[in-house]
């Protein structure tokens, strides 16, 4: 594990485009961020009001377990749509909406602009995994369609009678220099660039999922209920990045080998809209 602290900013950085098999690892199965130095600089996001999630005391696993039971898996032609834009169309729309980094001091220096923002460890929509290869900063625009996505995929919980699971983001941006040492030890690493690079684009685990913030009492249980539902979770977030991608707000590659969903931004985003 290598961290990287300028300035307040902390990122462990390493590149490639997202070729398969090539994106940071899982470090933990647990809900919530591993944890960071203090010197990490951070963006968190307060919880917005149609996000708050439902009081512990009232979350029952047989209603859970009830409401994930008619769900299934997605189809074959969701997942043939979910694998359509590949790696190079994404890098091609990273490279006219990005900036570039070439390491944690222009990092710092492109946040200072607000060129580039935090993640945020920890929101109503999404985790943070400890990123090998990666720092939790993209541009404002990748931000917002990450808060949009989180959005809409509560929105189809919502409707299914289903806790309010959050994605868990398992890479964001690299850069040049890190690039060069994920080749060295991985073969899958692209040869030439990545839209990791470009703060445009972010990994989502298919596979695993967060549980609701605020879920107290509950939080093992419903830990449980998720991983053995991962399945329903990934046809239901897929669902919700198919209607994005339909929309004209990100692009989206399915990844096989490793069980990510591969995003980047495809529009300008309104100001204040990664809040």
């Amino acid at each position: 594990m290598r961290y990287w602290m300028a300035a307040g900013l902390v990122g462990i950085l390493a590149a490639g485009g997202c070729a398969r098999g090539e994106h940071d690892g899982f470090e933990s199965d647990s809900a919530e961020p591993a944890e960071r130095p203090a010197a990490v600089a951070r963006q968190a996001l307060p919880a917005p009001v149609d996000s708050a999630p439902a009081p512990a005391a009232s979350i029952r696993e047989d209603s859970v377990r009830a409401a994930f039971r008619p769900l299934g898996r997605l189809g074959a032609r969701e997942i043939s749509e979910l694998h359509q834009d590949v790696n190079a169309e994404q890098i091609a729309i990273a490279r006219s909406l990005g900036v570039r980094a070439s390491g944690a001091t222009e990092i710092t220096r492109l946040v200072k602009q607000g060129r580039l923002v935090a993640l945020g460890d920890s929101t109503p929509y999404w985790v943070l995994r400890r990123m090998e290869h990666s720092a939790p900063y993209v541009t404002p625009d990748a931000r917002a369609m990450l808060v949009q996505l989180g959005r809409r995929f509560h929105e189809r919980l919502d409707s299914l009678g289903l806790p309010r699971y959050r994605m868990k983001v398992t890479s964001a941006l690299r850069t040049d220099e890190t690039q060069a040492e994920l080749r060295r030890i991985n073969s899958n690493a692209s040869q030439t660039v990545s839209a990791h690079e470009f703060g445009t684009t972010v990994d989502v685990s298919h596979e695993r999922f967060a549980v609701p913030t605020g879920s107290g009492a509950a939080t093992e249980m419903l830990e449980e209920v998720g991983k053995e539902n991962s399945r329903a979770l990934q046809a239901e977030l897929g669902r919700a990045l198919a209607d994005l991608r339909d929309a004209g707000a990100l692009r989206v590659m399915m990844e096989d080998r490793q069980p990510v969903y591969h995003m980047t931004v495809a529009r300008r985003a309104p100001a204040g809209a990664a809040k």
